[in-house]
């Protein structure tokens, strides 16, 4: 009975440790836009490091709002050149809810119709390669991480199977010696 209620606490610790790694993703409390629109700004930024100098959001109800951008972009050299960008997103929300009246960017949609980057706007070619180029290596950075995460959520089952079978195992001696010391009595 001791084996049993060990072996599944131990299984239990170890799916409860799965769960946590496969749904502990740790995200930003940033909004998706505004990450999406910083992630395709440095890229066509290019440069060594980018430092966020501000970020407003504009919106122009019912017809899309603009996420605005500005930032340095640093060179190894340190020189720092001022740049800026906006994303445009469509607004798609049927009607005024709650969430949206708190978080008025969730009215919106999460791939911008419209970019514009130091003055000039992007074509609808170039904003879709850049937006697909970016969701790719988003979803490669999520396939990697989900390997990482269920390659050591495989170990820790397997440590806690291992774990488990030694206690089984010593229970089972255990047992046959109190067994073996009832026969000799």
């Amino acid at each position: 009975m001791q084996n049993r209620l060990t072996m599944r606490s131990s299984f239990f610790g170890t799916g409860a440790a799965l769960v946590a790694l496969l749904a502990g993703c740790s995200g930003s409390t940033e909004d998706v836009r505004v990450t999406l629109c910083k992630n395709l700004s440095s890229t066509l930024a290019g440069g060594e490091t980018i430092e966020w100098t501000n970020n407003e959001n504009v919106f122009h109800r019912p017809s899309h709002a603009i996420t605005n951008l500005t930032f340095y972009v640093v060179e190894r050299d340190g020189t720092k050149q001022s740049m800026r960008s906006g994303c445009h997103y469509a607004y798609e929300a049927l009607d005024d809810t709650a969430l949206n009246l708190a978080n008025p960017l969730d009215a919106y949609e999460t791939l911008p119709f419209a970019m514009s980057f130091n003055g000039s706007n992007l074509s609808d070619g170039e904003l879709l390669a850049l937006v697909n180029s970016e969701q790719k290596r988003l979803g490669r950075e999520a396939v990697a991480t989900l390997q990482k995460n269920a390659a050591e959520a495989a170990m820790k089952i397997e440590q806690g199977a291992k774990d488990a079978a030694v206690k089984i195992e010593q229970g089972a001696r255990d047992m046959a010696e109190k067994v073996r010391a009832g026969i000799g009595q």
